[in-house]
């Protein structure tokens, strides 16, 4: 998946000179923290301390459409389960919450293993199933592997 961007110039996230373990940002009333990092497309991870009470749709799309995030941003709601496993929903940019998202996968994984919250491989659970995540540390590629699975054809019609 690429080396993970930490500078706030590459993520992009406006408002910030130097990169930071967590960010803090005032969200209608509430400050929001999170970690911001670029997977080749813009993400903030909310550490939360139950998955299924996280409020992802509601903070999701008030952080993808705060002024911080110029090209708006896919939000991460992850929850540790132990050393090697962690829960992850993700709101992402223009679509809402999504059943997987691999990059945000490797966003989610790669602070929390930073923080020494995850191992440097491990799983990732989302709703739509799991992928390993393996990230050996800062200028280092994360490697992602996981099954696939054809969910939707369309057409566009001009």
């Amino acid at each position: 998946m690429g080396v993970p961007a930490f500078e706030p110039t590459n993520v992009p996230l406006m408002g910030f000179a130097h990169a930071r373990e967590e960010y803090l940002l005032p969200l209608q009333g509430e400050s929001v923290r999170f970690a911001a990092v670029s997977m080749g497309n813009p993400h903030a991870v909310i550490e939360v301390g139950l998955i299924d009470a996280a409020p992802v749709e509601r903070v999701g799309s008030l952080l993808q459409q705060h002024a911080s995030f110029p090209r708006s941003v896919n939000v991460g709601f992850a929850q540790v389960m132990g050393p090697a496993h962690a829960r992850l929903r993700v709101f992402e940019r223009g679509v809402g919450e999504t059943l997987a998202c691999g990059s945000g996968a490797c966003a989610a994984a790669v602070p929390l293993m930073q923080r020494g919250r995850l191992q440097h491989d491990a799983r990732i659970s989302l709703p739509g199933g799991d992928l390993r995540i393996q990230w050996p540390g800062d200028g280092q590629p994360v490697v992602m592997a996981g099954p696939t699975a054809f969910v939707f054809e369309g057409e566009w019609i001009a």
